[in-house]
């Protein structure tokens, strides 16, 4: 069976482009030393959505010679403002 990934592709590649953009825009001081500051709330959309592909790429897998395996069950993802995913509970 096949399965196409463009979902996944422009989904992955349309947070990572909006996450970047609004990093870029929040750098302070162009000195040798720049800083971000930004708001949490900001990226979190976008972190929990590149987490969300990565973690479908992750755990996708093609049977066969050419294929690649499956993770195995202690693979681990970092959360991203982990608190407030302890706040929602």
């Amino acid at each position: 069976m096949k399965v196409s990934m463009d979902g996944v592709r422009n989904q992955l590649l349309a947070n990572y482009n909006s996450l970047t953009r609004k990093l870029n825009a929040s750098i302070k001081d162009q000195s040798w030393d720049p800083h971000i500051t930004i708001d949490v709330e900001r990226i979190q959309r976008e972190m929990d959505g590149i987490r969300s592909c990565i973690v479908t790429l992750a755990f996708s897998y093609i049977e066969g010679e050419d294929g690649f395996q499956s993770m195995d069950d202690e693979t681990y993802f970092e959360r991203f403002n982990p608190e407030e995913d302890e706040d929602d509970k």
